[in-house]
């Protein structure tokens, strides 16, 4: 099967499949070029980030402002 036949059976497929193998494809792809020291940095740049909220230093985010500026930019970039 080529992939352009691939594709074509794939597009056929219920949504909810479509997104479970669009899933899967990624993974499979962030799996190839993922670095074995990731896991570990981001545990140590989590718990970095824990401590300086615990201690007053970090800066907190309200999460509805991100998405807001986020929707406001996306509605910019494509002229709505």
């Amino acid at each position: 099967m080529t992939s352009a036949e691939l594709r074509a059976t794939a597009m056929n497929l219920p949504a909810a499949e479509r997104a479970a193998l669009a899933q899967d494809l990624i993974a499979s792809l962030d799996a190839e070029d993922a670095d074995p020291r990731a896991d570990a940095l981001w545990l140590a740049e989590i718990e970095r980030r824990s401590r300086e909220i615990d201690e007053g230093r970090g800066d907190l985010v309200d999460s509805d402002q991100v998405h807001a500026e986020i929707s406001e930019r996306l509605r910019a970039r494509v002229g709505r």
